[in-house]
């Protein structure tokens, strides 16, 4: 059941990785740039601590191979074909998908921690559960002011007077 738990841990971060390092390319400010490249930074090196637990617990490293290229795939779907920048309605439903992404993994995380007795993966689920609560925080936070007539960061777009 724990190596289970792991697996479908580092096949949500593969996907956060993926998700967050094309939603970066995607945007216009760099702020938010730098947001989504810490994000998608944050999932690569929760991905390895996850891995390392796994072979520490099954003694032999995962298979990640299949799950990588599943992950990447999905995260790749939800952006259009093109690469210009997404608009404020697009941008909102990143967002929130976003955020979903990030209660799943909370969830997960938090049950993880609640059904092991190996107090290393006790520990370690609970860091991750603290780091995405950061990260949903994070991306609640900016569709929040993005919502504020597409504020975006201190950014907003050029209005015409006359």
């Amino acid at each position: 059941m724990l190596l289970h738990i792991l697996k479908e841990a580092i096949s949500i971060e593969i996907y956060g990785r993926e998700y967050y390092s094309i939603f970066s390319e995607l945007v216009e400010d760099d702020n938010a740039k730098s947001i989504f490249k810490g994000l998608a930074r944050d999932e690569g090196e929760h991905r390895e601590l996850i891995e390392k637990e796994y072979k520490k617990i099954s003694g032999k490293p995962v298979d990640v191979a299949e799950l990588d290229e599943e992950n990447r795939e999905k995260a790749k779907r939800i952006f259009p074909d093109s690469i210009e920048p997404l608009g404020i309605s697009e941008t909102k439903d990143v967002l929130a998908l976003g955020i979903r992404t990030e209660k799943r993994s909370i969830e997960l995380y938090s049950t993880g921690a609640q059904k092991t007795d190996i107090k290393s993966s006790k520990d370690l689920f609970l860091k991750l559960v603290h780091f995405e609560k950061e990260h949903k925080k994070t991306l609640e936070d900016a569709l929040y002011y993005l919502e504020q007539e597409g504020s975006w960061y201190g950014y907003s777009p050029l209005t015409l007077e006359g």
